[in-house]
């Protein structure tokens, strides 16, 4: 089991990194969470802690920028019927404070907009985790139906297209126009795109 990669950080995109250790690039798939975090670091040093995927016909690497995401991802593929993949949806829709309170309230309708997840299962999730998880960080506002920490959700979409270039401003006017219910991963997406558009891309 390879617990962590430390190297230099060759490219970034919003589901996967490559980390250079030794001279062999490792291609690790990452959250949007940890994708923000990794931004600020393109060419320098990073340390990603992992977690190593075997099937049949497939080895896959994930990486999270700490250790507490990594135990998240964990618990969220021992519940039956959510493989890794599934485990990255859930962490791509909704930052580990907002999971847990989701599941701590009951959610599990937040918990279904993450792509691939139907309620059903969230549903299962909450069940099998509920006594699990560790308690949330800080207070938790829920608004109109929207996910929990809503706020910390469009802070992040912020906080990484500003790391890409993108003026504090034009983010935030781009924002008003997008449906702030959707998973994180495809908030970014359509913001992104709405941006694009503005500058003729």
């Amino acid at each position: 089991m390879i617990h962590f990669i430390s190297g230099r950080l060759v490219s970034l995109a919003s589901d996967r990194a490559i980390i250079e250790c030794s001279g062999v690039g490792f291609s690790v798939g990452i959250s949007v969470a940890t994708c923000s975090k990794l931004a600020p670091y393109s060419g320098k040093s990073v340390t990603v802690y992992t977690y190593m995927a075997v099937s049949e016909d497939d080895i896959s690497l994930f990486g999270f920028a700490s250790e507490d995401e990594l135990e998240l991802f964990k618990k969220l593929i021992s519940v039956s019927g959510i493989g890794p993949k599934g485990g990255m949806s859930i962490l791509g829709a909704l930052t580990p404070d907002a999971l847990r309170s989701a599941v701590a309230h009951n959610d599990a309708k937040a918990i279904s907009h993450a792509p691939g997840v139907g309620l059903k299962t969230a549903q299962k999730l909450i069940i099998e985790l509920k006594d699990k998880l560790g308690a949330v960080g800080g207070d938790i506002s829920f608004d109109g139906g929207d996910t929990p920490q809503s706020g910390e959700k469009l802070s992040q979409v912020m906080d990484t297209l500003v790391l890409y270039g993108f003026p504090r401003a034009r983010v935030a006017e781009a924002l008003k126009r997008q449906d702030t219910s959707l998973p994180l991963e495809e908030l970014i997406s359509e913001t992104l795109r709405t941006l694009g558009k503005e500058a003729g891309i």
